[in-house]
């Protein structure tokens, strides 16, 4: 578990602070009051109106793209925020993984020859949010090295 959320406003912090802290909010179940059940959703917005909670946006493990009205949801279970790489929904894990490893690549292009220390601290944050075994996978290769940074979590490479 990489942290606990406790509501509405912990997933939009989650949500509006993404390529700050990495990583997504993924419930282990959500309720709507139809009675409809959806495993492992990862929420991918929040809407606000006049300082209110109106809507819920997640997508489910089928890839679908759900809306409710705050007043539709009954119950929500096991809210986490998780790095991409702890993801259970493996469809949108796929997803990010795909976007980020993508970024990531225009990222040291872009940066090529520039190791500056934003440049840096954002390439290592996007890899702690793969994990390593993912940047290996893809014969991603960082122009800095980074192995003094490694730690073991979970038996998953993280910088």
């Amino acid at each position: 578990m990489f942290n606990m959320l406790h509501g509405l406003k912990d997933i939009h912090t989650v949500i509006s602070n993404r390529r700050k802290i990495g990583g997504v909010a993924e419930a282990g179940t959500i309720q709507l009051s139809s009675g409809e059940v959806y495993d492992h959703p990862v929420f991918t917005n929040v809407d606000l109106s006049k300082g209110q909670y109106v809507s819920l946006c997640f997508i489910d493990e089928n890839g679908t793209n759900i809306m409710a009205h705050v007043d539709q949801i009954a119950l929500i279970k096991g809210l986490e925020h998780k790095l991409i790489c702890q993801l259970n929904n493996a469809y949108v894990k796929q997803m990010l993984l795909q976007d980020t490893v993508q970024y990531l690549q225009k990222l040291c292009e872009i940066n090529d020859g520039f190791v500056t220390h934003t440049f840096k601290k954002e390439a290592l944050q996007l890899v702690r949010d793969i994990s390593v075994n993912e940047l290996k996978k893809h014969n991603v290769s960082l122009p800095f090295p980074m192995e003094e940074k490694l730690v073991h979590i979970s038996d998953r490479l993280h910088a």
